[in-house]
């Protein structure tokens, strides 16, 4: 329809009527007077059937009011996107509205500011990856940057910092390098690094060596990962905003449990679209609180579903006159929703209400009732879906397992695309729709007035000018006429093309026919015939009839213009047998003395004119078409639409159930081995850094004796700290959570979680009493010796030739030199034994110091021992807690899976009600027996097979074949309860089954 045929608020009366009487299978068609007072004879009918006391169900009201409301935000999120030169569909409108919708929306909004539809279409995946490494990575950096001044990172990178680490450590000047860090610390630190023997100095480098790894881990993620990640932080190289990622997992997640479609959430990546949302917001009164759900089969559930597509056409003003009026008579809805409701138990009521549907039967044809048979199969099957398609929440870990999340990302998009399936009822109802197709100046126009009573003569052409370059949409009695552009016209093919669409919208098509068939003319008809579309072919007689004298000969001698339109008859018969189509029906038609019948003042002229135009007979056979053929392809075309969506998923279904079946599979039996493995690793790395340990600990005692003799001086303290540093003791932590971490990698698996680092200490003290100092002692020696040597030389002088001269004739000269030899042996003696003591208390310490360095070098390799120990009890206590989750998440998918793939019973069960509905009603067109046709099933490679008793075979191809298999299918199969087939009803061409859908 276009801007000339825009239903008015009564047409909108009429369409909410329908659709609340629509299990009687009441179509809009039949006008709003009668529609409504049919709804009066409901309320009496309901009265008459012991429902008078009935009080207003209130039902209706609430849910109609918010269906309307939310048409009207729709219209008005349409205006303000066109308004910034943006075309949103009605669609867009209703999933963007939906999506302001959701609970947490308004905060992130901002925070996706920038992202762009690429972030938006990534898998949970990769955000939990990005949101598991990249707050890691930058914490160091941020860790770092807080020590340090802003200008020494641009100096950071021209050292090597290991290297310049290990020659402060082990040499006071070191080499160039080592002079290059020193100066660059002490240059931006002095006060805290005096000397190279500060502690700090070495703490602070390995700083650096964080922030160095930091910064090379995230160009690495960086590098390997898609360009979208830099959008987590593009104001400086390392900033995080986390808003912006809880913004995206939350997109996601509303993505991925079906809340909102993918589709949906890129408009967030559209910044005209992102101030379109913020001012609705405002503008709008949207309420971010959702309504609950009504009834799947109420009355009201059918207004509320059904209330959208019919007020898409409308503009605000309309919508709010249709709240208007339907807020003044809510007493007689909610009487008749009541009723209806309540007609499924009652038998009598049904029949009472099924009776008035008489009243509304119209010229071409019985009503539709098959929308109604479709919406509760898709009813039931969404209830079902509800019911079975529970959110399921997952440990962290599976979000890190990327085999494990493309399990569940496919079981996601099944169920996104099921509930995608069932969601939407197709809009097949209202005015049956005729499209007046031809050559350029055959006379369409003429023939679309005469046909709607228009005696306006604007637009009709003169001469060789076609006037006509829009497709225009005219309302005459229950149908609407299209009259479209040319076809065939020399300059372009855009007429041509808008006249296919118009024809391929429309329910049957009249192809007026002028003069003669040209070639391009002819390949357009030959389209038509092909594509099974209901066909009238009007042969339009030109006879000139612009003045009264002419239209009296008309009128008077009709048979004169007839008389060459046979043999434009055998010439379209000739263009149909080409392609192997059947012919249409031909009818000769004065369209020009048809219209000018009507405008002539003469109103007896004009009816004769009339009548001898034979415009009459085109219409009755127009009827004709449109009751026999017109309304089947409505109901094939309401099947389709309903029908493609499950069926695609179905097929999905077929394809996907059993891949994901393997992988889940492959999960569950290769966990435990996968378990067994890590752990046994880790085990081996555990014992291999042991047993470097112990020999290390070997060694280091080995060395103990040389270490011992140095220590007990003012340097004790230093010395030992020196020993203890040289044995590099922490390295073995780092080498083993190393390998530890290098086998989990290897198996694709990350750790969450680490254990707390252990606090460094700066020396391991080792407390000894001083040592004794052997130089003393030798000193005390020599000045004994000394002593008794002075003793000696006095006795010599002075003492014993004084005793000797008394009695010198009685000394001998031996006694003497005796005597004074036991003088000396006795001060040597007393020498000696304080020279044995002080060896003995030099050995004392020796042993004594020797014993508790060595203790305290036991007691630090076992701390460094049970450290390792500690590691590798608490990875494997994590990796089986791991393995723990994994095994559950496994097991919900598993649930998740199996639920799915019952519901494929229930969608195959679905698709079979839809295709039984379709050939019932079919049938029942046909004039056969609907109950005749037990079930009915499209296979691949027949497009229809149905079930029938044996007996009744011949009648039901009698019926399909004679009528109505041309507008169905390429194929139907009618077999015997038996299930094999014992009949073809009949066979078309691919294509024309695809263009009746």
């Amino acid at each position: 329809m276009n801007d000339t045929a825009v239903n008015d608020t009564a047409g909108l009366r009429a369409e909410v009527l329908a659709l609340l009487l629509e299990p009687l299978g009441v179509d809009a068609v039949a006008g709003p007077a009668s529609l409504e007072r049919l709804a009066k004879g409901v309320e009496a009918v309901a009265g008459a059937c012991g429902c008078a006391g009935l009080p207003p169900s209130g039902t209706t009201l609430h849910w109609v009011s918010v269906a309307v409301a939310a048409c009207v935000e729709e219209q008005e999120l349409v205006r303000l996107a066109t308004a910034r030169g943006r075309t949103l569909t009605l669609g867009e409108a209703r999933a963007l509205r939906g999506l302001m919708r959701l609970e947490g929306f308004r905060p992130h909004l901002q925070a996706l500011e920038g992202v762009p539809v690429k972030a938006l279409r990534a898998d949970l995946a990769a955000v939990a990856l990005a949101e598991r490494v990249l707050p890691g990575v930058l914490e160091q950096c941020r860790r770092a940057d807080q020590g340090w001044p802003k200008e020494i990172w641009r100096s950071i990178f021209e050292i090597d910092v290991d290297r310049a680490v290990t020659d402060l450590r082990r040499h006071r000047r070191g080499s160039r390098q080592a002079a290059a860090a020193r100066e660059l610390v002490l240059k931006h630190s002095v006060s805290a690094a005096r000397d190279l023997r500060n502690p700090e100095l070495v703490t602070r480098l390995a700083k650096v060596q964080d922030f160095v790894a930091a910064k090379e881990s995230y160009e690495a993620v960086l590098s390997v990962q898609p360009a979208w990640w830099r959008w987590l932080g593009p104001d400086a190289r390392f900033r995080f905003r986390s808003d912006r990622r809880d913004a995206l997992v939350w997109a996601i997640g509303a993505r991925d449990t079906g809340a909102v479609s993918g589709s949906t959430l890129e408009m967030l990546a559209d910044s005209n679209m992102r101030a379109v949302i913020e001012q609705g917001l405002v503008t709008v009164p949207v309420s971010t609180t959702s309504s609950p759900a009504a009834p799947a089969m109420s009355s009201a559930a059918r207004l509320v579903t059904g209330l959208p597509a019919v007020a898409s056409r409308t503009d605000i003003s309309e919508l709010r006159a249709l709240e208007s009026w339907y807020a003044k008579d809510i007493e007689l809805f909610d009487r008749v929703a009541a009723a209806m409701d309540v007609r499924r138990t009652k038998p009598v009521l049904r029949a009472a209400l099924e009776s008035l549907v008489g009243e509304l039967a119209y010229s071409l044809g019985a009503v539709d009732a098959s929308r109604s048979a479709y919406r509760d199969i898709q009813s039931t099957l969404w209830t079902e879906v509800e019911a079975r398609l529970q959110r399921t929440s997952y440990s962290a870990h599976a979000m890190e397992s990327e085999y494990l999340v493309g399990v569940i990302s496919r079981i996601r998009a099944l169920e996104r695309e099921l509930r995608d399936a069932v969601r939407d009822m197709p809009a097949v109802r209202g005015r049956l729709l005729v499209a007046i197709a031809g050559r350029t100046k055959s006379g369409k126009t003429t023939l679309r007035k005469a046909l709607t009573r228009d005696t306006d003569r604007t637009g009709i052409g003169r001469g060789a000018h076609r006037t006509t370059r829009e497709t225009s949409a005219f309302e005459f009695g229950s149908l609407t006429y299209f009259d479209t552009p040319g076809v065939a016209a020399k300059d372009d093919d855009l007429d041509a093309q808008r006249a296919r669409d118009a024809c391929y919208n429309a329910d049957a098509v009249i192809w007026n026919y002028a003069d003669t068939l040209r070639d391009e003319e002819s390949a357009e008809l030959q389209r038509l015939l092909l594509s099974g579309k209901p066909l009238l072919a009007v042969v339009n007689v030109k006879e000139r009839v612009d003045t009264l004298g002419r239209l009296q000969l008309f009128a008077q001698r009709p048979e004169r213009a007839f008389t060459s339109a046979s043999g434009h008859a055998v010439r379209i018969e000739q263009v149909s047998k080409a392609v192997g189509a059947a012919p249409p029906i031909v009818l000769a038609v004065h369209s020009g003395a048809a219209h000018e019948a009507l405008s002539t003042g003469d109103s007896e002229l004009g009816d004769k004119a009339f009548r001898a135009s034979r415009l009459p007979e085109l219409e009755q056979s127009l009827a004709q078409l449109l009751a026999e053929r017109a309304i089947p392809l409505r109901a094939v075309r309401l099947a389709e639409g309903v029908r493609a969506p499950l069926s695609a998923f179905h097929d999905r279904m077929i394809e996907e159930l059993p891949q994901i079946d393997l992988a889940l599979g492959e999960l569950e039996r290769s966990a435990p081995s996968q378990q067994a493995a890590l752990l046994e690793a880790i085990r081996i790395a555990g014992r291999n850094t042991r047993d470097c340990l112990e020999a290390r600990r070997h060694h280091a005692k080995e060395e103990l004796s040389g270490v011992v003799p140095s220590l007990g001086g003012v340097d004790h303290a230093q010395r030992w700290s020196d020993f203890i540093t040289g044995l590099e003791l922490e390295g073995f932590t780092s080498i083993l959570e190393r390998e530890i971490e290098q086998e989990i990698r290897r198996r694709e698996r990350v750790l969450r979680a680490r254990e707390g680092a252990a606090e460094r200490q700066d020396d391991e003290r080792l407390h000894v009493r001083q040592r004794p100092d052997p130089k003393v002692w030798r000193r005390i020696a020599v000045a004994a010796e000394g002593a008794g040597t002075a003793l000696l030389s006095s006795f010599a002088a002075r003492g014993i030739p004084k005793r000797l001269a008394a009695d010198a004739a009685r000394v001998n000269p031996a006694m003497v030199a005796g005597y004074l030899l036991d003088v000396a042996a006795g001060a040597a003696k007393a020498v000696s034994r304080e020279v044995d003591r002080a060896q003995q208390a030099k050995h004392e310490w020796t042993g004594e110091t020797a014993a508790a360095a060595e203790a305290e070098l036991n007691a630090l390799f076992d701390r460094i021992e049970a450290r390792l120990a500690r590691i590798v009890e608490a990875t494997t206590a994590r990796v089986g807690a791991q393995f723990q989750e994994q095994s559950a998440d496994i097991g919900r998918t598993r649930e998740r899976f199996e639920q799915l793939r019952r519901l494929q019973s229930a969608v195959r069960s679905a698709l079979d009600s839809i295709d039984l509905v379709l050939v019932r009603r079919l049938l029942d067109l046909a004039g056969g027996d609907p109950a005749a046709i037990h079930s009915a099933r499209r296979t691949p490679g027949v497009e229809l097979r149905v079930w029938t008793d044996a007996p009744r075979i011949v009648e039901v191809r009698a019926c399909l074949q004679a009528r109505l298999v041309d507008v169905l299918t390429e194929r139907i199969e009618i077999c015997s309860d038996s299930g094999s087939p014992v009949a073809v009803a009949g066979t078309r061409g691919a294509s024309e089954g695809k263009a009746d859908g």
